[in-house]
């Protein structure tokens, strides 16, 4: 397996073949939570975004992407079940936004991403007051157009509390960052040093974040649906 960490982007558009290729690889807890959205879009980006998880990770350990186990943290984090007792301790992170979606695959090392798309906010005051520190509100403030800056913001935070496995569960106050350059500032006491912030070039109208475990290289690619052919 790669030492660096893989970040995959994905486009959300297809067609119904492509769409019923990815749906067939699906467990039937899965095909079950996409027939639970009320908009055949979200279906679609839900479908699309999960079978191409299982599409990397089928290159990863050489099965069937039909084949991939999953299980769940408390906190709804997934990893691979090898077998019916144990766990791999591989670990990757997806997030879905939009019509694209970010794939990070970081093997040994803890990984999160987040991606947004640009879009108006309601109360956005408010919800700046509850997520962000109040330099980074001040900051924030100051910028031409706030809610860029804030969900650049957002997306850090969001890709952090995912890598440590704890989501929205815990406030995002907890953590600050800065934008430029791109770092931690300060993180939950009860969390361990030694976590990297990296940005990640997305399309514009899009805003998006990795944060990676350790010092690992960071390789970015696209995905291309016809590849998924030769993962069956």
């Amino acid at each position: 397996m790669s030492e660096s960490v893989q970040v995959w982007q994905i486009s959300l558009e297809v067609s119904e073949e492509t769409l019923q290729a990815y749906e067939n690889c699906l467990s039937v807890d899965e095909r079950s939570r996409a027939d639970r959205f009320h908009f055949p879009a979200d279906r679609r980006r839900f479908i699309v975004s999960r079978g191409t998880l299982r599409h990397l990770l089928s290159r990863q350990f050489g099965r069937s992407p039909k084949d991939i186990e999953f299980c769940y943290g408390e906190y709804g984090k997934p990893s691979i079940v090898l077998d019916s007792e144990s766990h791999c301790n591989f670990h990757f992170n997806v997030s879905h936004s939009g019509e694209l979606a970010l794939c990070a695959l970081g093997g040994q090392a803890r990984v999160g991403v987040d991606i947004e798309k640009l879009k108006p906010i309601q109360r956005l005051d408010s919800m700046m007051e509850r997520c962000l520190s109040k330099k980074e509100l001040d900051q924030v403030n100051n910028e031409p157009e706030p809610t860029h800056a804030f969900l650049q913001r957002w997306t850090c935070k969001e890709a952090y509390l995912k890598a440590i496995g704890l989501g929205l569960s815990q406030s995002m106050q907890t953590v600050e960052v800065e934008i430029t350059p791109f770092k931690l500032v300060s993180v939950p006491k009860d969390c361990a040093d030694g976590w990297q912030l990296h940005p990640i070039e997305v399309p514009e109208g899009y805003v998006s974040a990795l944060v990676t475990e350790g010092n690992n290289s960071v390789t970015f690619d696209r995905w291309q649906h016809e590849l998924l052919s030769k993962d069956d």
